[in-house]
């Protein structure tokens, strides 16, 4: 059996996963592909002692978003030309099916970086497959 990565390796950077049942799943004891996401009603974050939650009471709701990522991002430096800056986020949301609603969080800082809307189709690969028929039917 394959062993998948715990959020333990990190340092004070978690997700909880509560279910409608009252369970509470954690990121640090169960890998997020393990969680019942059928069931989750809310998702909490926590990076270096800041908090975030989603919850699932927007309107059309069918399911919750949760991923990490980085890469680059261009801002100008004090001469005013664009640099690349390194970014490391962990996101999470909620979509309708046709659109995602994100909040983006700094994974060492654990500050909220932004909140916004995309479409689904950027992020086909992060649907669970519990909700996938969900989301898509």
């Amino acid at each position: 059996m394959k062993c998948l990565a715990l959020d333990s390796e990190y340092r004070d950077r978690w997700i909880e996963f509560h279910l409608a049942n009252g369970t509470v799943e954690d990121s640090r004891l169960k890998n997020w592909r393990n969680v019942a996401w059928d069931q989750v009603i809310r998702i909490v974050a926590h990076l270096n002692g800041n908090t975030h939650k989603v919850e699932c009471t927007g309107k059309g709701f069918r399911a919750f978003m949760n991923f990490r990522w980085g890469g680059h991002e261009y801002v100008k430096n004090g001469n005013g030309r664009l640099v690349p800056r390194k970014i490391s986020l962990w996101t999470i949301g909620w979509t309708d099916g046709r659109q995602c609603f994100l909040k983006d969080i700094d994974f060492h800082t654990g500050q909220h970086v932004k909140g916004y809307i995309a479409t689904l189709s950027q992020f086909m690969g992060h649907i669970h497959p519990l909700v996938r028929n969900r989301v898509l039917g």
